[in-house]
């Protein structure tokens, strides 16, 4: 199980910056939800359960991914944005940061969000420290909604953090949980869905079945470390 928190993107030849909040949630079977959501411009950073800091999504998406440990492949399942439809594919070579630890460099090339031009890229990526809960557990689990009707949808938590997305036909919504003081709180939120992230921090097996607003998820994996 890993979180990845990316802290930068470049467009080569331009300038490196990072304008989102870009989290990556693993499970150790590599199902992941990608949430890519754009910094708010003001306002407070401290998530509240009743108004989320990140309100704008840059890109989404979940799926699954392979590879070794210097090169991964990432198939999107699920993707929020026109330039990357559902089930593409893509990949890039990985290497660590000369000077950082617990950081790599991602290259590749793949479509501008924007443009849709394929352009080469690299990103950086952090390794943040899966904690554990009050009971002194590591978890990860991952629910997958059943799909009808246009339907697709995948939950992953891992550790303090909980994401989801939805497709809806063309509607897209996500959220992002962080457990922060002692509770969890709803840190970014896009769409209407009635997305099931609070039942991965309840006792759910896998095997077990969530229903929420017409909708079944089937609990797909539960790893405790």
């Amino acid at each position: 199980m890993s979180i990845s928190e990316r802290l930068y993107m470049q467009w080569l030849p331009e300038d490196a910056s990072e304008p989102t909040s870009t989290i990556v949630l693993t499970t150790p079977r590599r199902r992941f939800v990608d949430l890519r959501f754009f910094k708010p411009t003001s306002a407070s950073t401290q998530p509240s359960t009743s108004s989320p800091t990140f309100t704008a999504l840059e890109w989404g998406t979940a799926g699954y991914s392979a590879g070794t440990s210097t090169h991964g492949t990432w198939t999107h399942e699920i993707s929020s944005s026109p330039a990357h439809p559902d089930d593409e594919t893509d990949e890039g070579t990985m290497e660590p940061h000369t000077s950082l630890p617990d950081v790599e460099i991602e290259r590749g090339s793949m479509a501008h969000l924007d443009t849709g031009e394929v352009r080469e890229y690299e990103e950086a990526w952090r390794a943040v420290p899966v904690l554990p809960d009050a009971s002194g557990r590591r978890v990860a689990v991952l629910l997958e909604m059943r799909r009808e009707d246009g339907k697709r949808g995948a939950v992953v938590r891992v550790g303090q953090y909980c994401q989801g997305i939805v497709r809806d036909g063309g509607d897209i919504s996500v959220q992002r949980w962080l457990w922060t003081a002692g509770a969890w709180a709803k840190a970014g939120q896009v769409g209407g869905f009635d997305i099931p992230c609070d039942a991965t921090w309840a006792d759910v097996q896998e095997g077990d079945t969530v229903e929420r607003s017409g909708a079944v998820w089937d609990v797909k994996e539960v790893a405790v470390l």
